[in-house]
């Protein structure tokens, strides 16, 4: 029988600039992938091309390795 230990709520001022560090790691490249995706639709939603496109669509892949990695990684909250 598996047996879980609950580790105790961790208190916004206690903590320490890494971890805050690597959870906004953790959060802004997921964000700022969704918002580079989203912007590489719309930019070729609007114009047509796929020269509009492309950057956003390469910055949002880029973005996705790097939440992907940080998520691998364990730097976003124990409840995620």
């Amino acid at each position: 029988m598996a047996t879980v230990t609950r580790s105790p709520p961790v208190d916004p001022a206690e903590e320490d600039l890494l971890s805050r560090v690597r959870r906004f790691l953790w959060l802004s490249s997921g964000m700022f992938s969704v918002a580079s995706l989203s912007l590489a639709f719309t930019g070729y939603a609007g114009f047509g091309t796929f020269e509009a496109a492309s950057a956003n669509f390469l910055a949002s892949i880029v973005s996705a390795a790097v939440f992907g990695i940080a998520s691998l990684l364990h730097f976003g909250p124990a409840s995620a």
